[in-house]
């Protein structure tokens, strides 16, 4: 009832600013800003402003088009909501992350960043003080770079690769490093706070969990095209149409083009290269030869797994970039941080700075997919012990050490069963949040 109460809040919100918007027109403008900043973060609630995917879609000033005063002050109605007054009241504001911080402690130390050609594609949660560090399979090269919370950086390989869950191992060349604590005992109620860490103090984003334990069917891999035979006396597929955010789209890939090879082989005709794209997995890459107006181009798309819903461009243009894989897990969390493609596979934290669990894909807007320490910690354990890693020191280990003297903040809780308290610096809007009981299904009798 509350999440239903919460939406119909959402929704009375969004009517409110529409109708200021169309029917008013305000002498003061600011007058106007104040009148519907109260409501402006039941909003923005759904996601932050300023994401990748909506930097770029804020409307500018055009004071000779007739649009809103809203529009003519840089604010967009159409795409994003945003107002000077509400900002502040969403859990993405700068301010709000900085609540936090001290919260998480030094949790944050054991997050690393992953680069494949200087591009960040991954985070990752450093598993044992060796160097041993877990991240999103899909997401990590053989090879890439690390970077640490202290800034240095390190060669990164990748020693071993569970596909069906999309875990990697990789390893760096470092000793003496701050592993997460993987304490199966750690819980967190639905409803909770959930604090997805970065390489700096200040945290990356938070949520609250959602949905417990959920099963994702797998899509089949695709890379986001629609094709048709190649013109007449011509070899390879005509690419009739592109889905908007797919691995095509994203490597360049347009319609028009004619595909002649695939990973180097050529492909006589449309049957052959969708047969050839079938091989590939979600989230491996394959280098397409294409022909366009006459002109030799290559690419390099990644299969992603989308749900038929996202190939309507319009949901995915709202949705923003999924992982390539996003589908096929099992016994996963859900929660509603806002994250980016390249943000998964690091850690998350509790308010009290305990490892809780692993980021594993971004699955939509405000739907975000994670393993929990419960079911990670076996399959990490296993998967150092197949690489002859000594484990002791992880076993010894009972929970995270998240706060100490520099930070000045209180010890962690030591009840794990039972709701955390939340800390003083945590403002009081958002403090309810983490206050929902946890919900209880009846058994059948």
């Amino acid at each position: 009832m509350k999440r239903i109460n919460r939406h119909a809040r959402v929704a009375l919100a969004s009517a409110l600013i529409s109708f200021c918007v169309c029917h008013v027109r305000p002498s003061d403008p600011s007058a106007f800003h104040t009148s519907i900043g109260s409501v402006s973060y039941a909003s923005d609630d759904l996601g932050p402003a300023d994401t990748i995917d909506s930097d770029d879609q804020q409307s500018q000033p055009n004071e000779s088009s007739g649009k809103s005063l809203l529009v003519q002050q840089g604010y967009s109605v159409g795409d994003q909501v945003g107002f000077s007054g509400g900002r502040g009241h969403t859990k993405t504001h700068h301010q709000t992350l900085r609540a936090f911080r001290d919260s998480v402690g030094n949790s944050w130390k054991s997050t690393v960043q992953i680069f494949d050609r200087n591009r960040q594609v991954a985070l990752g949660a450093i598993v044992h003080s060796g160097g041993w560090i877990v991240s999103k399979s899909s997401e990590v090269p053989d090879q890439c770079d690390v970077k640490l919370f202290d800034g240095t950086k390190a060669i990164g390989s990748t020693v071993l690769r569970k596909v069906d869950l999309d875990l990697a191992i990789l390893k760096i060349e470092r000793e003496g490093l701050q592993p997460v604590v993987l304490n199966p005992k750690v819980d967190v109620p639905l409803g909770g706070w959930l604090v997805s860490t970065n390489i700096r103090s200040t945290p990356l984003n938070v949520g609250v969990l959602s949905v417990a334990k959920r099963n994702v069917p797998s899509e089949r891999p695709v890379l986001g095209l629609r094709l048709g035979e190649a013109p007449e006396g011509e070899k390879g597929a005509l690419i009739e149409s592109v889905v908007v955010g797919g691995g095509a789209d994203r490597a360049g890939i347009e319609s028009g083009d004619v595909i002649k090879e695939v990973d180097g082989v050529e492909l006589p005709n449309r049957a052959r290269v969708l047969d050839h794209l079938k091989s590939i997995t979600a989230g491996q890459f394959a280098n397409l030869t294409c022909d366009r107006e006459g002109r030799k181009m290559t690419f390099r798309a990644q299969m992603m797994d989308l749900t038929s819903s996202l190939f309507d461009s319009t949901e995915m243009e709202v949705n923003g970039e999924i992982s390539s894989r996003a589908t096929g897990f099992k016994n996963v969390m859900q929660h509603d941080t806002v994250l980016l493609p390249h943000q998964c596979g690091g850690p998350i934290v509790d308010i009290d700075g305990n490892f809780v669990g692993l980021n594993i894909a971004r699955a939509g807007r405000v739907v975000s997919l994670a393993y929990n320490v419960k079911d990670l910690q076996p399959v990490v354990f296993d998967m150092l012990r197949t690489l002859d890693v000594d484990i002791t020191e992880l076993w010894n280990d009972s929970k995270i050490v998240a706060n100490d003297s520099e930070t000045g903040s209180v010890s962690p809780s030591q009840s794990t069963g039972s709701q955390s308290s939340v800390p003083a610096s945590i403002p009081a809007y958002i403090q309810v949040e983490s206050l929902k009981p946890e919900i209880v299904v009846p058994q059948k009798n």
